[in-house]
């Protein structure tokens, strides 16, 4: 019986079979995806915390910021009528009043300036932590990108490394078999699959008919009928 080249191209196959394989572990390589809800999460949670605190303490300035301008506002009129200027009874009881509606929003302010004093730091903390949980989540996915970029250079390496046995292997396969082999290689990344113990296809799982099983043992060129992958029977001792 000619050869049929089934055997050569099973040498062919296990570079290939290498070759994908490389091909998926570069493909899947960790550079951090698996982190992005987490860094999203991180993200929306730093930048809520943040907004509050930024909030309060924007109250807190703003209020400072009101006192003092009461508290000037206080002291002129204080001047204007204690500072032995001449001023009317109507002009002074506009003055009195003035004054003391300033010393109840002062009042009120410095209530709410005494709480803020407490509420502002606090959430300050708050935000703090989230930056530091957010911070963590980007070291943790520049690292891990780190290690899948040098990964991915040994994997190049290994790659192109092996590719460089199929060259010698190829004018040994007949070009009826090697064609469609290839074929199926581009666009399933194997082209050629053991038969299992359990008459299987070593792929896709497919029962091998037995008639086709005798073809196989025969060394005759057979398809899977399910992936279209050509089979092969490695010989029993």
């Amino acid at each position: 019986m000619a050869d049929s080249g089934l055997f050569a191209l099973y040498k062919l196959h296990l570079v290939d079979r290498e070759l994908f394989a490389i091909k998926q572990r570069a493909a899947n390589l960790d550079v951090g995806q698996s982190d992005r809800k987490d860094l999203q999460d991180a993200q929306a949670e730093f930048d809520r915390v943040d907004a509050t605190a930024a909030a309060l303490e924007k109250e807190l300035a703003d209020l400072e910021a009101e006192n003092k301008r009461l508290g000037d506002r206080a002291k002129k009129l204080h001047k204007d009528l204690y500072g032995g200027g001449f001023v009317g009874a109507r002009d002074a009881e506009t003055i009195e009043q003035e004054m003391a509606s300033i010393k109840e929003q002062t009042a009120a302010h410095d209530e709410r300036i005494l709480a803020l004093y407490e509420e502002a730091p606090a959430a300050r903390e708050v935000a703090d932590r989230a930056a530091e949980a957010l911070k963590a989540v980007k070291v943790r996915i520049v690292k891990k990108q780190t290690a899948a970029k040098a990964e991915h250079e040994k994997l190049q390496a290994a790659y192109k490394a092996k590719a460089a046995e199929r060259g010698p292997l190829l004018p040994k396969v007949p070009r009826p078999v090697l064609d469609p082999y290839e074929k199926l290689r581009e666009k399933m990344g194997t082209g050629m699959a053991l038969v299992t113990d359990e008459h299987r296809c070593e792929a896709c799982g497919m029962h091998v008919p037995e008639k086709a099983f005798e073809f196989i043992v025969a060394d005759r060129v057979t398809p899977c009928e399910n992936c279209r992958r050509v089979l092969f029977r490695l010989q029993q001792s």
